[in-house]
């Protein structure tokens, strides 16, 4: 028997309500693109870093304990939504096609 690779197998419905979920309240623009996903990971991981970072001037453990746990959320995140992304783009369900044919910026109708 062949192997079904994971990124063929259709999505469920727990995961189609997951997408759903992830693509309203964020930009579109954040979600279209892995490189744009990517990027979104180092923004949410960055106030951890810099909190981790930030700890031999403060001297607190408590700074430290914060910086890790939003460190950890952010690559948890990005652990549990990325799969998702990549079976429904796989799938052609994402990004939704009414989006891909809008202008990025809206034109000023002509003057009269």
């Amino acid at each position: 028997m062949a192997d079904m690779s994971p990124l063929a197998a259709p999505l469920t419905t727990g995961e189609l309500r997951r997408l759903a979920r992830l693509g309203a309240p964020l930009p579109r623009a954040w979600t279209t693109s892995v490189r744009r996903r990517r990027l979104m990971l180092l923004g949410l991981a960055a106030p951890g870093f810099f909190a981790i970072a930030a700890t031999p001037a403060h001297q607190n453990f408590f700074v430290l304990v914060a910086g890790l746990l939003a460190f950890a959320a952010a690559f948890v995140f990005r652990r549990l939504t990325e799969p998702v992304f990549v079976r429904a783009e796989a799938a052609a369900l994402w990004p939704p096609a009414a989006d891909l044919h809008q202008p990025r910026f809206r034109k000023d109708p002509p003057h009269a």
